[in-house]
């Protein structure tokens, strides 16, 4: 293995089912009747994700959402037992780690690097709320894949700009909306399923129905002893 690629929400966190980096958001604001308002109407394709988000943002700057809350709902978010552990051992590996997530970056690296496991990651593909030097939001960075189910065309990005082959990847990943992720032909796992279909063998090619420690998805890294000095980073 040579590259691994988590889910953020419920994969690297704690799992807090149907909770996410937006979830969290307007929870923290008091508004969550509005976001179930607009989430009926995007399953109901009343609109596309675009228009999703971008009536998102403006109920965001209507409420005032700030930089400094994005921190503070950080504080909240816990990730599993022995991320740091398994990070560090993929790093020393030299497993190139990335996260794909539907969440909010602010939160994501907040959270990541109020645990030191900041400096194991390779990169963060996420959606950017872009804040002025106050902290009053602005708007919206969307990352390079078009829609959040979409993974696969992302993972796809990784495999070209790094030179791997598809059975030189792990996904982790525990939604509904990781399952696409199969259609790059790499190496699928599914922990904690929240809305996941974790018997789907073609969709989830590996599983752990309840997984406690992150640690436990290192044998599927082929990870099973030490690393060697000569592979050890300083």
């Amino acid at each position: 293995m040579k590259a691994i690629v988590f889910d953020f929400d419920g994969t690297l966190t704690k799992s807090r089912k149907g909770s996410n980096c937006w979830y969290e958001v307007w929870k923290y604001m008091d508004d969550l009747d509005y976001d179930n308002f607009l989430y009926d109407k995007y399953k109901r394709k009343e609109f596309d994700d675009k228009k999703w988000f971008e009536l998102i943002i403006e109920r965001y700057k209507q409420i005032d959402v700030r930089r400094e809350y994005l921190h503070e709902i950080s504080k909240s978010i816990a990730l599993l037992p022995g991320t740091y552990e398994t990070l560090e051992q993929l790093y020393k590996f030299d497993i190139k780690i990335f996260i794909l997530s539907g969440g909010i970056r602010q939160i994501i690296e907040d959270t990541l690097k109020r645990e030191k496991v900041d400096k194991f990651i390779t990169s963060i593909e996420t959606y950017d709320l872009i804040f002025d030097e106050n902290g009053k939001l602005l708007g919206l960075k969307r990352p390079n894949l078009h829609n959040p189910e979409n993974k696969n065309e992302y993972i796809d990005l990784i495999k070209k700009e790094y030179n791997l082959n598809s059975d030189e990847i792990l996904f982790v990943g525990n939604g509904a909306n990781d399952e696409k992720v199969y259609l790059s032909g790499v190496n699928t796992l599914c922990i904690n399923p929240d809305d996941a279909d974790i018997k789907n063998t073609k969709v989830w090619h590996n599983g752990i129905e309840n997984c406690e420690n992150l640690t436990q998805i290192l044998k599927f890294c082929g990870i099973t002893k030490e690393p060697s000095l000569s592979n050890t980073k300083n």
